[in-house]
């Protein structure tokens, strides 16, 4: 859809800081300071990402500034961007910037924005530009994509300052934001370092480098250490007393009463990991697979053809919902008794793993009862063989990823199936080591996300900060007046003077209006 308002009139209701004027300026629709013009309609046949042929602005690169488009063929009527030029998206969000990459050819539902200097300054407008075009976006409906036509931004009231003044406001913009984006990088940097932290914290965690004084200090006080041969027998035998009293129960459930010890035949003893070529661990830790230490659950989804499944109290997890990781908790879809009974109910402390797609390998903590798609694989761990926080902690690090992915069969989406996801390894320390653990993890991970909360609070402010000063900026506030400037009602005249003088020149036949 495009849009259908007259923009002056917006302005005038919107009471928007950002399409704000200072009441000793004037107002100036763009076309009277600027030339629009449109993009080149490309055939799609001949784009490529091999960088063969003349690079090409498509709308996304608008928004990252680089490109990513080539185009091999005749493009001898397509307009050229410069490094400086201003230029606009006319299609989704309407957004704009001044280029400073390589010098490209402008693809259709693209335009650039070239103002009369001696009128209007080039940075002025590029920051003026953003609020009128976020205002038209705000009023303009769409099934699909929104559409902006170059009528629309030739429309634009652009407010008018006297021209010093525009290059003083201009000049002190720049500053201010520039100080505010090298605190945005800064702050970018701290990000990326608290993440190093973080991974070379569950790096240390799961090779036992984190606990390495505290088994040196048990060592010296003579304290026993169980070898990691014993501790790998007491998790088989506990695995299997957990089958054994889950078959009991299900038994009693029936009304049966097991005349001996045949039915324990039926366990089938997990199959043990391959650790010919797995790194040496501590003394006191074994290799095991995921299903030596717990039962693993593909989850599945109810038909949706049968209402009476949603809208419950129970939650029902999919990959989306693994955001909070170690708490997950929050919901989106939700099911009923119904829905469970034809689904499998987790227990609190499932450890849930995305097991397809370009998110394979995300990792949350249940903390509450739930169920999950089929696009999920959850670990429910014998307690008595791993601490389920434990489990979170090495599935996500970066060792547990790696696995995760390297495991995963090689099509078109990666696809971790249940079987590939029982056989993943992971190394288990004692569970008094994973107490330890699990503790120094939290500290460490707990310190970083104080961290990371403190900066995304400062990019709040800072985005605040930038609207606060385009408010001062577009009243008049910003910058001090001068009262030798030439007045901005004065500068009006010259500039409509100059477009009829301009106009009355024009030839008066062959002349086409651009349009988007």
């Amino acid at each position: 859809m495009s849009f259908v308002h007259r923009i002056d009139e917006l302005v005038n209701e919107s009471g928007n800081g950002l399409t704000d004027k200072a009441k000793h300026w004037e107002r100036v629709p763009l076309e009277l300071i600027a030339e629009v013009i449109n993009g080149f309609p490309f055939p799609s046949g001949g784009f490529n990402n091999e960088k063969i042929g003349d690079a090409v602005i498509r709308i996304r690169d608008v928004t990252s500034g680089e490109i990513s488009t080539y185009f091999k063929g005749d493009a001898t009527d397509a307009p050229r961007v410069g490094h400086g030029d201003l230029v606009i998206g006319m299609d989704g969000d309407f957004n704009s910037r001044l280029w400073l990459a390589e010098s490209a050819l402008m693809n259709q539902r693209v335009c650039k924005v070239v103002p009369d200097e001696r009128f209007y300054s080039k940075r002025l407008l590029a920051y003026a530009i953003p609020g009128y075009l976020k205002l038209v976006n705000d009023h303009t409906s769409a099934v699909t994509v929104k559409h902006l036509s170059s009528r629309t931004v030739q429309d634009v009231p652009l407010p008018l300052p006297p021209r010093a003044e525009q290059d003083r406001l201009a000049s002190k913009l720049d500053e201010l934001f520039s100080r505010i984006d090298e605190g945005e990088r800064a702050l970018e940097q701290v990000s990326k370092l608290v993440e190093r932290y973080r991974q070379s914290v569950l790096k240390a965690a799961v090779t036992g480098e984190l606990t390495r004084d505290w088994r040196a200090a048990r060592k010296a006080r003579g304290e026993p250490v169980e070898s990691g041969e014993a501790l790998l027998t007491r998790i088989l035998t506990a695995r299997r007393q957990v089958w054994e009293q889950a078959e009991l129960e299900k038994m009693k459930a029936k009304g049966i009463q097991p005349a001996n010890d045949n039915w324990k035949k039926k366990y089938k003893e997990p199959a043990p990991p391959d650790t010919t070529e797995l790194p040496e661990l501590p003394e006191g830790w074994v290799w095991v697979s995921i299903a030596q230490i717990g039962e693993s659950v593909t989850g599945s989804t109810p038909s949706k053809s049968n209402p009476s499944y949603f809208g419950g109290s129970v939650p029902f997890f999919k990959p989306t919902d693994l955001d909070s990781g170690y708490n997950v908790r929050d919901f989106r879809e939700s099911l009923t008794e119904d829905g469970v009974a034809v689904a499998r109910l987790l227990p609190e402390k499932a450890v849930l793993v995305t097991c397809i797609g370009a998110t394979i390998g995300k990792t949350g903590l249940a903390r509450v009862s739930c169920v999950t798609n089929q696009q999920i694989n959850a670990l429910v761990v014998d307690k008595c063989s791993m601490i389920p926080e434990y489990a979170y902690w090495y599935l996500s690090s970066p060792f547990g990823q790696a696995a995760i992915i390297g495991s995963a069969s090689a099509t078109t989406l990666p696809i971790l199936n249940k079987s590939r996801f029982e056989s993943l390894v992971v190394p288990v320390p004692p569970l008094n080591e994973q107490v330890i653990i699990i503790d120094e993890i939290e500290k460490s991970i707990s310190r970083g996300e104080r961290l990371v909360k403190e900066m995304s609070t400062s990019r709040h402010y800072a985005g605040a900060f930038r609207q606060a000063i385009f408010k001062s900026a577009f009243s008049g506030q910003l910058v001090p007046q001068d009262p030798t400037d030439e007045p901005a009602a004065t500068l009006l005249e010259r500039i409509a003077a100059e477009r009829a003088t301009a106009s009355a020149d024009a030839p008066k036949r062959g002349h086409r209006k651009k349009s988007a």
